[in-house]
């Protein structure tokens, strides 16, 4: 059965449908995967990954980054047999634009500040009502605005520091064969973000640090679904984007050439446990209820290469690898898949006056995730989701 994902109320453009982060729309080198991301100060969309590199923006420099995306997750039941009126297998599919905006300004000689908007975490999907694992998700939204103003003080003509805060609104709804909320849930969620940025002539490094986010539904108006009818209650669930140390590095091999490079470290091992359907009025004994994660931190390995082809145009493009967070069949939940990602990007930046424009394009291999949750009869399914995104887009540098 071919289902499009439900409409998004917001733009999300860092989907955890494979249960990793994906930070396309954030990107200042989006035409080599994120590399060097940290580094880079042609773009103010760098200072979301690391505040230190608006030191180096000039007076003043705003980008909009402008994207569509087309993310693709199938379901195979192993044995493809039909239970009771289930028909085994099942697929989603989410076409939609994604976008963020940041802006840097210079207050005086040493000090530097901005603002960045953009939708951060989340996930929309909807796989319907007549597959294996429908008692626990039908349809499934969520996502988070975050405000981001940030700070750079120059210490001398190489070093630079960072600093800023992060205000995330979330926003969640869930439906199963067995609840369905009535209304959004939503939760304002605080942290913070700083980095440091060493740059030469010739090459430059960057370190950075975003703390984590965490995101508590409650009291969300549910309906369980009891032999076919509503009964009204109240939840309770929980998410988080973990926290996120960036490694970024840029040589200029030659008048044409530029090497990029990445490391990231995303420590989703807080991702132990996630409460969900925490009925607070006690109208079903089996809850409270949880899934248990048990993951483990990820790492994100990414390289590129900007190669000026003429006076006009600058190539790019670049490749990435993160690690599993979960490679046990018997944790994995149908939610959010966990598994390896590849990522391969192309771009081509060009001025139209005093505007500079990067084109890009990526594709995102979200892997093969076997799941085998065979506890009871409420939890049977046994089966493997596959994952793909398509990410076309252009960003606006002023």
């Amino acid at each position: 059965m071919k289902k499009t994902a439900l409409a998004l109320l917001v733009v999300s453009n860092l989907a955890n449908a494979s249960g990793t982060l994906m930070q396309e729309s954030i990107y200042a080198n989006a035409g080599a995967a994120g590399a060097g991301d940290g580094v880079n100060t042609k773009s103010a969309a760098a200072s979301w990954t690391n505040p230190a590199t608006m030191s180096h923006m000039g007076d003043e420099l705003m980008t909009v980054n402008t994207m569509i995306f087309n993310l693709e997750m199938e379901y195979v039941d192993q044995n493809d047999t039909p239970k009771d009126d289930l028909e085994g297998n099942a697929d989603s599919q989410t076409i939609m634009p994604s976008g963020g905006f940041f802006y840097v300004r210079r207050l005086n000689e040493d000090i530097h500040a901005g603002i960045n908007i953009a939708a951060y975490s989340g996930s929309a999907v909807d796989y319907g009502t007549h597959w294996d694992a429908s008692g626990h998700l039908n349809e499934a939204f969520m996502s988070s605005i975050q405000f981001n103003p940030t700070m750079s003080f120059q210490f001398t003509e190489q070093v630079s520091v960072g600093v800023g805060i992060q205000a995330n609104y979330g926003l969640l709804d869930i439906k199963t064969d067995g609840l369905e909320t009535k209304d959004m849930g939503t939760d304002w969620a605080f942290g913070y973000n700083a980095g440091i940025l060493y740059k030469e002539d010739d090459w430059a490094l960057g370190l950075s640090y975003r703390s984590q986010i965490e995101h508590d539904f409650k009291d969300m108006d549910i309906d369980f679904n009891v032999a076919g009818n509503a009964v009204p209650s109240l939840a309770s669930a929980n998410s988080i984007i973990p926290v996120i140390v960036d490694l970024s590095g840029h040589y200029q091999l030659n008048d044409k050439v530029n090497l990029l490079s990445s490391i990231q470290y995303h420590r989703w091992s807080a991702f132990d446990n996630t409460e969900v359907y925490q009925d607070k009025l006690n109208t079903k004994d089996q809850l409270p209820q949880g899934i248990n994660r048990d993951w483990d931190d990820v790492w994100k390995f990414a390289i590129g290469t900007e190669y000026q082809f003429n006076s006009d145009w600058l190539l790019s493009a670049g490749m990435s690898y993160e690690t599993s967070p979960q490679d046990d069949p018997t944790k994995q939940w149908v939610d959010v898949p966990a598994g390896e990602q590849y990522r391969y990007a192309m771009g081509a930046s060009t001025n139209w006056g005093d505007t500079r424009v990067d084109l890009f394009y990526e594709y995102v291999d979200l892997g093969d995730v076997y799941m085998e949750r065979t506890e009871s009869a409420a939890v049977n399914f046994q089966g493997t989701m596959s994952g793909s995104v398509h990410f076309v887009g252009a960003n606006f540098t002023f």
